[in-house]
């Protein structure tokens, strides 16, 4: 996000939404346990901790919950998903409808018309999503799992517009950066689609990184990023996923730097839907009122370690408080 290759800026479309109407949390940190990409949803929806004995979705079925959707239902909405995989992966077709996620469409109900890596194409499941939407009963939440923009990052040469040609060509941050640009071009198709069907002017469309694309744990990866980066690539640019919420007609920009994570996001969208939360287990903070900022951690950086508004706290791995290290987010400074 604003950043540039070779002179061309990677995500100009979303640049340019982060500048009105906009939202715009910098410095936004997964909090995923064993599941990835479900972890993410599972930690965003219920504003709970990840299973860190299996992955949430595994580990947590059969159980009672309050989520997000099930909160936006009690209020008339109706619910629906969008993933361009298997319905099985990751058990998501079981735990959907605990989860208040009453539809699911995935591969099996898509046309196959486009696949790029781990299934349909981002770009075709939002074409697909747009008959499902505007046929859907309002007011309505729509949950999309992208998956194009997955590692190894490989794109088909067709699809990739930046052609980076220097040192980062064909490596993994340039295929990221390409795999990136690809999103942002659909997600710019995918908003012109709603302004088309008249589903834009009354939607919240909100964007969130689920987990960490480039692996500091890989040498030659944390060098190509610290290459580019003019500094050392840490661990709290690995983890910063980023929250977007873009709110047609606001009348103001915003961006946020208050370090927030995945347990934050249902509270701060019930804030901005006007909604009291019928629970009192939620374990993350309304980030647009919030006075600090807080992250704990437990992938990636070991159970104790923390990221808060100014500093890094890395938990040393025998647990010795001793061996530990922080750093300042601005410096990287011990």
């Amino acid at each position: 996000i604003n950043k540039k290759i070779e002179g061309k800026e990677i995500t100009p479309f979303i640049n340019e939404l982060l500048k009105k109407d906009t939202f715009y949390f910098n410095r936004y940190y997964q909090q995923v346990g064993r599941g990835n990409t479900s972890d993410a949803e599972f930690v965003s929806h219920n504003s709970l901790y990840a299973s860190m004995k299996s992955f949430s979705y595994k580990e947590y079925e059969g159980k009672e919950f309050y989520t997000l959707p099930i909160a936006l239902k009690q209020h008339g909405y109706s619910t629906i998903a969008f993933h361009g995989n298997e319905p099985g992966f990751w058990n998501r077709k079981s735990i959907y409808p605990s989860q208040g996620l009453d539809t699911f469409i995935s591969e099996e109900e898509l046309v196959q018309d486009e696949i790029l890596g781990m299934g349909i194409s981002d770009g075709s499941v939002f074409k697909q999503s747009i008959d499902y939407c505007k046929n859907l009963s309002q007011p309505f939440y729509s949950f999309f799992i992208t998956l194009t923009t997955h590692n190894p990052f490989v794109l088909p040469p067709e699809y990739r517009e930046l052609n980076i040609s220097g040192e980062f060509k064909d490596l993994r941050l340039g295929n990221y950066m390409e795999s990136a640009n690809y999103f942002d071009r659909v997600l710019k198709e995918f908003i012109e689609d709603l302004k088309q069907e008249g589903l834009y002017e009354n939607s919240i469309i909100v964007l969130y990184g689920d987990h960490q694309g480039l692996d500091i744990r890989e040498r030659e990866i944390k060098s190509q990023v610290s290459d580019y980066l003019g500094r050392e690539y840490r661990h709290e640019d690995m983890l910063n996923t980023s929250l977007i919420i873009h709110i047609p007609g606001m009348g103001k920009s915003e961006t946020i730097s208050i370090a927030g994570g995945q347990l934050d996001f249902f509270p701060t969208m019930l804030n901005l839907l006007g909604i009291e939360p019928a629970s009192n287990n939620l374990l993350g903070q309304d980030l647009l009122n919030a006075e600090k900022g807080f992250t704990a951690h437990q992938t990636y950086l070991v159970k104790g370690s923390f990221i808060d508004d100014e500093k890094v706290f890395e938990m040393s791995r025998d647990g010795k408080f001793e061996n530990s290290r922080a750093w300042h987010i601005e410096t990287g400074e011990p």
